[in-house]
């Protein structure tokens, strides 16, 4: 994922499902939006300006539009409970799932460009700095040690994520995971190359930022397309981890007890509860 994906995205996903009280940190989103996009590049008066105007008129705009069709996804994974696990219904909520997070970058991508435009040199060197900094820890996450060692701590993210939504996992359910976690290609190195390529075509658009005239349209391009820097085969090997990880969270729903499975429920339709509230109030 990219750096603006990341700025973007990450914000709002961590805030929305990570356990929180939703309408509380929704609440809160635009100085956590303001202070996650510092935490990369430190920002003038001007820009500070700028950027709670564009964070201001985002929220508006999702809120009124985007929370209704949250809700409605949740609900329709409430549905799904219960019933024997379908992998094409997984797949098919994620895709709704991705639609959603395209269509907020494609609500911001005009004012991030001239956000972006709007920085100086040093402000550029800065970002990049952090970037790199960045870099060199997610190296560290994401590709360092063993494969087996890799391989452990994606099982634990699982894991931690199952319990956070249905509670205590039994041995026999996590073994599943384990397993079937096991079927999953380790694209990590792939990843932050792909992630070094992006950002490298992100420097060269930034060095020509206040006099390219296709600025706008090549930062969009590099924004919305970001597959652009996959290489032969990648994409086909992240198509086949989507499919097995629909297969594995299916395998796991399909063995939940009645008290996980009421759990699983009443965290959902929170959430869909705080989702309709959050759509219908001004802040």
């Amino acid at each position: 994922m990219t750096w603006l994906r990341l700025a973007v995205v990450s914000v709002l996903a961590a805030t929305l499902l990570g356990g929180c009280v939703i309408r509380v940190a929704y609440n809160q989103i635009d100085w956590l939006a303001l202070w996650y996009l510092e935490d990369y590049v430190a920002l003038d008066d001007a820009q500070e300006i700028q950027a709670k105007a564009l964070i201001a008129r985002t929220l508006a705009w999702h809120r009124a539009t985007q929370l209704p069709k949250y809700s409605t996804l949740t609900r329709k994974l409430i549905a799904g409970i219960g019933v024997p696990a379908d992998p094409q219904f997984l797949a098919d909520r994620y895709a709704e799932l991705v639609d959603l997070w395209d269509a907020l970058l494609q609500r911001v991508c005009p004012d991030f460009v001239a956000l972006l435009q709007a920085l100086s040199d040093e402000q550029v060197e800065e970002l990049f700095a952090n970037l790199a900094e960045e870099n060199d820890e997610l190296a560290e996450d994401y590709s360092g040690g063993t494969v087996e060692e890799r391989r452990k701590k994606q099982d634990r993210a699982i894991i931690r994520a199952f319990r956070r939504f249905t509670g205590r996992l039994n041995d026999y359910q996590e073994a599943t995971i384990r397993r079937s976690g096991a079927g999953l290609h380790d694209l990590s190195a792939d990843w932050l190359r792909r992630r070094a390529a992006w950002q490298q075509q992100l420097w060269v658009l930034l060095v020509g930022r206040k006099t390219d005239p296709r600025f706008a349209e090549r930062l969009t391009n590099l924004v919305l397309n970001p597959n652009q820097f996959d290489t032969p085969g990648y994409r086909q090997l992240v198509i086949e981890n989507q499919q097995r990880s629909f297969a594995l969270v299916g395998a796991v729903l399909d063995t939940l007890s009645a008290g996980q499975s009421g759990r699983l429920r009443r965290n959902l339709a929170t959430y869909a509860r705080d989702f309709d509230a959050l759509a219908r109030s001004e802040d």
